[in-house]
């Protein structure tokens, strides 16, 4: 009697397995491309040769991301409904195979909130089509977040699910968070891992390789009352490499709100921490500029300061009455360019704290500190391209052409 039991038990567990794995259909149009509708079992088919037997997967941050480069969070509007917390590139290898499809069946996402009042739902997944990191109206959504513990899960609606072999795919993980009352001080981010995505080829799941865990910026509500905000910019750009370090370029772009009451950006003083670098030894120039559609370039120059008499450790811009007024919502964008000319082995970065800015109203700052990368001019002696460190003048002594004789 036991094995007359355990039998159908198997075969019940062997035939739930197959139908947790399997797509159901009744027409061709329910199923994933690649795949048809068999009308005897009422499942979609795998056509051979049109699916890989095998893929490899690995999991990026998307190139169009959002970025929190500078700051260790992007400020929202609350409530911030459809907010883009990273765009996820899916990369799909296998040997031969071009033309031939894969399958993405499910993506899971874990998700930091603090404080745990925040409310955050209706998760989406879009296939990020043209790779740009927006969700396009003409973008689809393949799957809607189901909450599972700390996190999202995703199940890739069916006939949506085929992707061709040995390209990217860029998906956009979307959610929309809010909080029933003021928050000051807030932070919420997704993170994904590599065993967190489900794929299927021919013969089975594909191979996902293991990856450090995929962390998304951190994102916060702009706080209301009492605040101004002064962040890093969405354009805030990368340092550069030493190759591309001396010459006139922007080393940071800045985002203002006025988020309490319209306010006035009085003096902004930009400071510098580095090996051998100071503002006048390695940074020539640096000036305030306006950057009127947010796209990171300096456009009106507001204050410039060159020919400095003594190296120093920072720098402050005072600016014209009026310059940098904004009214009560009112955001702007600024950009700081330098000139820069390092020698071999300079490196610094520079920064912003609180204390640094000035307003004609005083407000608590949010936003701050705002910090670059680090500026490396690294290279060695033997490059062509690699300026030394320029020889320390040696003192002379002045030639009048005349000299004193001494006589006993």
């Amino acid at each position: 009697m036991k094995k007359l039991v355990l039998i159908p038990l198997f075969l019940m567990f062997f035939v739930s397995f197959l139908a947790a794995d399997s797509w159901d259909c009744s027409a061709d149009t329910d199923c994933p491309e690649g795949t048809t509708c068999d009308s005897t079992s009422n499942s979609c088919v795998m056509t051979k040769g049109k699916i890989a037997d095998y893929a490899t997967i690995t999991l990026s941050i998307g190139e169009n991301s959002p970025s929190a480069l500078g700051a260790d969070r992007i400020y929202v509007t609350q409530p911030a409904t459809d907010l883009v917390l990273g765009q996820l590139a899916v990369n799909s290898y296998t040997g031969g195979g071009e033309g031939q499809l894969y399958f993405i069946k499910e993506l899971s996402v874990d998700l930091a909130v603090y404080p745990s009042t925040i409310i955050f739902e209706n998760f989406k997944l879009i296939h990020d089509a043209n790779g740009n990191g927006v969700a396009d109206s003409s973008e689809r959504v393949v799957a809607e977040g189901i909450p599972e513990g700390f996190g999202m899960k995703f199940e890739i609606e069916q006939k949506y699910q085929a992707f061709k072999m040995n390209q990217t795919e860029n998906f956009l993980i979307v959610g929309s968070f809010s909080s029933e009352k003021e928050i000051t001080d807030s932070k919420f981010n997704a993170t994904v891992k590599s065993n967190y995505i489900k794929t299927k080829t021919y013969t089975g799941e594909g191979a996902v390789a293991a990856t450090a865990d995929i962390v998304f910026p951190s994102f916060a509500f702009e706080p209301e009352k009492g605040y101004f905000l002064l962040s890093s910019g969405k354009n805030f750009p990368k340092a550069p490499t030493w190759k591309e370090m001396n010459k006139e370029q922007e080393i940071m772009h800045l985002r203002l709100k006025a988020l309490d009451g319209a306010n006035d950006l009085l003096t902004l003083k930009i400071e510098l921490y580095g090996t051998a670098v100071s503002f006048g030894n390695g940074v020539e120039k640096i000036a305030l500029c306006t950057d009127p559609n947010g796209s990171g370039k300096c456009g009106e120059v507001i204050a410039e300061l060159s020919d400095f008499v003594e190296p120093q450790q920072s720098v402050s811009f005072q600016i014209p009455a009026g310059k940098v007024s904004l009214n009560a919502g009112e955001e702007k964008y600024l950009v700081v360019k330098a000139g820069l000319n390092f020698y071999q082995n300079q490196n610094t970065y520079f920064f912003i704290t609180e204390s640094d800015v000035t307003l004609k109203t005083r407000q608590k700052i949010a936003g701050t500190p705002i910090k670059t990368e680090s500026f490396k001019y690294s290279c060695k002696e033997d490059d062509p391209d690699c300026r030394l460190k320029p020889e320390e003048p040696t003192e002379e002594s002045s030639d009048s052409g005349c000299s004193l004789l001494f006589v006993d």
